[in-house]
């Protein structure tokens, strides 16, 4: 293991990215970038106080999100790959 990199491993941190992560994921379920993006936005107002949880934020940018995530794996799936010989 290299000693000259620090280790601040904080496992309460890594489980709050990993709820914003989910909400952005379902926000952008087409765009793994643009998830990114909302999800550090969400993330900054989230432990400042500003905007409420990260589910909070998600309905509000989007209330029909489910209803748009259930469409796109519905199209999804529709997609077949056919490999021929």
């Amino acid at each position: 293991m290299r000693e000259d990199l620090e280790h601040n491993f904080d496992l309460a941190e890594f489980n709050n990215s990993c709820r914003v992560m989910k909400c952005a994921r379902q926000l952008f379920p087409h765009s793994e970038k643009q998830a990114e993006t909302w999800a550090v936005f969400c993330y900054e107002r989230w432990t400042r106080g500003e905007g409420g949880t990260p589910e909070q934020q998600r309905d509000r940018r989007n209330p029909t999100w489910k209803k748009s995530l259930e469409l796109f794996e519905k199209r999804r799936q529709k997609t077949k790959l056919i490999y021929y010989n």
